[in-house]
């Protein structure tokens, strides 16, 4: 899903492609799959075993900071735009929500890549802390 503007074509001079990813495309270590519909994307991605969480402040969303309620397994993010968040069809695809908790009595609102950038390292943490504790799990069976 997404533009068609863009070229994802590793062979092409003008490919939107960053230049550090071409080589696992063109060793086939790497695919990009495009979709017409977020709907064909957002199943592609379920078929596959991924939970699609958006990054919005709702009634149901959970607080990024409570690692253990809010990641579970193999996760995609569904980030909306920064003025209106994420539309009624984008969360409708949602399996989950996370927010970014803020404070004070401003706008609650992020920059897009800021909020990324939270939610990924929040997710990376978790993962990690997954990680050592099924690692410690193996170690200490006999």
């Amino acid at each position: 899903a997404g533009q068609r503007k863009f070229n994802f074509d590793p062979n092409s001079d003008t490919s939107d492609i960053p230049q550090n990813i071409k080589p696992f495309l063109k060793k086939g270590l790497l695919q990009i799959v495009r979709f017409n519909k977020l709907k064909e994307c957002i199943d592609h991605v379920h078929a596959l075993g991924i939970k699609v969480v958006g990054v919005e402040i709702d009634e149901t969303s959970v607080d990024v900071e409570n690692t253990r309620d809010c990641f579970c397994g193999d996760t995609a993010f569904m980030m909306g735009n920064e003025g209106q968040g994420m539309n009624e069809k984008q969360m409708s695809l949602c399996d989950g929500f996370v927010k970014i908790s803020q404070y004070g009595g401003g706008t609650a609102s992020l920059n897009v890549s800021v909020a990324a950038g939270i939610i990924l390292h929040r997710f990376y943490a978790w993962e990690q802390s997954q990680s050592r504790h099924q690692n410690k799990e193996e170690l200490s069976k006999p």
